[in-house]
């Protein structure tokens, strides 16, 4: 597989980036083998596809709301600043017949602490068979890895299957004070090590034997756009 060179990092930056997380394969349940890796600017094309392709009520889950976002926003989802920001994505497939299934991504907190907020969409397709799972479980892996104390986000209230997405890895969830219509989720990094154990070997149908939500909260602008 070809390096990434991510806009406005230079190679050695690309390739500490690899260091951290290298791209890794799975066989999901029902036999479909995926790669998590990195997102680049060259899959613009592949993430546009995998926009367009979401229902509605994926997108809103999303985005928290109806709204669609503009082409610069779709550009910048696969221009990411590895020195504040982490985008994985699942694919299956290769060369014109390459398919992002679903996209995990965080950016770190502007304020001390060591945190950073999360983000999560899996294709309508290609929900409830684990690509979820185990994206959310790379996520935090790679955070725990680069030193990232948390991950933190928000969902719906009526997003059940992200919450229990959150629950079965380990997310605290608690209602926003201000806002019935929402929950926040929180969980320590760390906790993406113990689910290595689960997920680290490749080809593994019981990694991806859990249901899963695949529809998760909105991280910072900077994240999603």
């Amino acid at each position: 597989m070809a390096a990434l060179e991510p806009l406005g990092a230079s190679r050695s930056q690309a390739t500490a980036l690899y260091s951290v997380h290298t791209p890794g394969s799975w066989r999901l349940r029902d036999g479909t083998d995926i790669v998590i890796r990195p997102i680049g600017r060259h899959d613009d094309a592949i993430e546009l596809a995998f926009i367009r392709g979401l229902s509605r009520q994926t997108g809103y889950n999303r985005l928290l709301g109806a709204r669609k976002l503009s082409a610069w926003e779709i550009r910048r989802l696969t221009r990411i600043d590895y020195d504040r920001e982490m985008a994985l994505i699942a694919i299956t497939g290769s060369g014109p017949q390459t398919r992002l299934l679903g996209d995990a991504r965080y950016v770190k907190d502007a304020a001390a602490g060591g945190g950073a907020e999360f983000a999560i969409v899996v294709a309508d397709a290609w929900q409830r068979k684990g690509v979820g799972t185990l994206l959310l479980q790379a996520l935090l892996r790679h955070a725990h890895s680069a030193g990232i104390g948390n991950l933190h986000g928000i969902t719906l209230a009526t997003n059940y299957a992200m919450q229990n997405l959150g629950r079965k890895l380990g997310f605290a969830q608690s209602p926003d004070p201000l806002d019935a219509t929402v929950r926040h989720l929180a969980a320590n990094a760390s906790l993406g090590i113990l689910a290595g154990a689960v997920s680290a070997h490749a080809g593994s149908s019981a990694a991806a034997a859990a249901n899963d939500a695949c529809i998760a909260p909105r991280a910072t602008p900077q994240a999603a756009e």
